[in-house]
């Protein structure tokens, strides 16, 4: 392999970790934005006045819609935060092997450090809202089971 091509491989595995570590901040501030919306939209309609009309009727509906859209939408913003995190391991693991390549001896590449304290603890603010806003709707759920 030329070393041409050697630094294009790694110019494109750098822009593809790049990119998904993007759209993890992406997920993140959507979900975030979501939940704030959600949660305003639900404390609205609790705080309406119980009556016998449509609008109530709706308004009721939504009671439970809204909590259950609030859990879907962390569990999924969690499966997609793990495919980026995969992706990202995938491509350093392929940094690594072209790094090792004898063509890539003399090129003054930097490293990707691969400790895997680094890789969890930088996902762990998506991890960490994405569970703790599913928990906040698991409690909503109960207590409104309850009531």
């Amino acid at each position: 392999m030329s070393e041409h091509l050697l630094i294009t491989k790694l110019n494109v595995i750098a822009s593809e970790i790049r990119h998904e570590d993007n759209l993890i901040g992406q997920r993140t501030t959507w979900l975030v934005m979501g939940q704030s919306f959600l949660f305003g939209a639900f404390a609205s309609l609790i705080a309406q006045v119980s009556s016998v009309s449509a609008a109530a009727r709706v308004a009721k509906l939504l009671r439970v819609l809204i909590p259950l859209v609030g859990l879907l939408l962390p569990v999924l913003v969690l499966l997609a935060v793990s495919a980026a995190t995969y992706a990202i391991w995938q491509w350093r693991a392929e940094h690594d092997r072209l790094r090792k390549m004898l063509e890539a001896e003399g090129l003054d590449w930097p490293l990707l450090s691969n400790a895997t304290w680094v890789m969890v603890t930088g996902q762990l603010l998506p991890i960490a809202a994405a569970l703790g806003f599913a928990l906040a709707w698991v409690v909503i759920i109960i207590q409104l089971r309850t009531v």
